[in-house]
């Protein structure tokens, strides 16, 4: 279905200082279009609390979610971008430790994808959940592009994968951190817009969940219906002027905690505390990277990531992937992350070629 983007609602509005460099016409409306929920309830990913099921009992817990999945996408698939063991941790940890990340909640395709690869026993079941329409045909070279997608469930449009000679190298499925496959001119990517381009209209809203965010490199927004309450808004406000777009947050069941809107973060005591809707959000940056230290307090990057406060970066822990026997370490915004294979029933380490240099991989069993 091809989805039409009506008329802006003319909130058009120019950020402030340096909080962006650019006036964006923040909002586009398609409330006259049906998404595939509204069309069938009981498709994949379309409860309202579809990813509640993902919160481990405890931070171990998750986090042996979390290795159980990574480990075995990397060793049964070429670990592509943020597939690599090291973001995949950081992303499974999000998505399995729920107090870790209590405002923004997995939800729907992405919540769907991560219930899948936790519970994987074979590199069969791993096709599956990764290339839900079935493994991709190759051509001729190499290259990177996008699945096909599906009048039914099973598709693969939000799949990048890699072609060499003729034989499928990998994948990794951008909706585990709520995104889709783009083409560019360079080779698929993933991205917040399907069409390889950012809309005409610019960056903002479209619809009620999508946030679409334009800079040199493309589109780098999410969908918002992975996360939290499903929604994207603009604030401060929708009457004093939007300056940014966010996922609006889950809250506590009682008397949220207000604040004034505002596109950054800080610290306390290793947790990112940050405020782009108006509402307190938080995500501990200690129990995701390891490190106390792991919290840095900056303006959010884009302004919806409420993520990006996260990072070691600035006194990297880990410089490179690296194998010992079996024991696999990959590096991560700057934290290192390690497995033993072995314990996985996956075979050893190995260092592999990627479209993102030498990442390490167990082995498929």
């Amino acid at each position: 279905m091809r989805v039409r983007m009506a008329v802006t609602l003319s909130l058009v509005s120019c950020a402030s200082g340096a909080t962006l460099a650019a006036c964006f016409d923040l909002f586009h409306s398609t409330d006259d279009v049906l998404t595939a929920c509204q069309i069938d309830s009981a498709a994949a990913g379309c409860g309202l609390d579809a990813g509640l099921e993902l919160c481990a009992p405890t931070a171990r817990a998750a986090r042996q979610q979390a290795e159980h999945a990574c480990a075995w996408l990397g060793a049964c698939d070429t670990p592509l971008g943020g597939d690599a063991f090291g973001p995949c941790m950081i992303e499974g940890l999000m998505a399995f430790d729920c107090t870790a990340n209590p405002s923004h909640r997995f939800k729907g395709k992405a919540a769907d994808l991560w219930a899948c690869l936790g519970t994987v026993r074979s590199c069969a079941d791993v096709d599956g959940c990764l290339f839900p329409g079935g493994r991709e045909p190759c051509g001729s070279g190499q290259y990177t592009a996008c699945g096909s997608p599906s009048s039914g469930r099973a598709s693969n449009a939000d799949v990048r994968f890699e072609c060499q000679d003729g034989g499928l190298v990998g994948g990794e499925n951008c909706a585990l951190r709520g995104q889709t496959c783009s083409s560019g001119a360079s080779g698929a990517l993933c991205s917040g817009y399907g069409a390889g381009a950012c809309p005409v209209t610019g960056s903002g809203c479209y619809g009620t969940s999508s946030i679409h965010w334009c800079t040199d490199g493309g589109d780098v927004g999410i969908d918002c219906s992975s996360f939290g309450t499903q929604r994207c808004s603009g604030f401060p406000t929708v009457d004093s002027g939007v300056q940014w777009v966010a996922c609006v947050p889950e809250v506590d069941a009682g008397p949220a905690a207000t604040c004034a809107p505002d596109a950054s973060a800080t610290c306390a005591g290793g947790v990112a505390l940050s405020c782009p809707t108006g509402f307190v959000e938080s995500l501990d940056c200690t129990a995701l990277l390891g490190s106390p230290a792991a919290c840095a307090a900056s303006p959010l990057a884009p302004p919806f990531d409420w993520t990006s406060a996260c990072t070691l970066e600035s006194s990297p822990r880990c410089a490179s992937d690296s194998c010992d026997a079996a024991v696999l370490t990959g590096c991560g915004r700057g934290a290192a992350f390690t497995v033993d294979c072995a314990s996985q029933g996956l075979g050893a380490c190995q260092l592999r070629t990627t479209d993102d240099g030498a990442r390490a991989a167990c082995s498929a069993p």
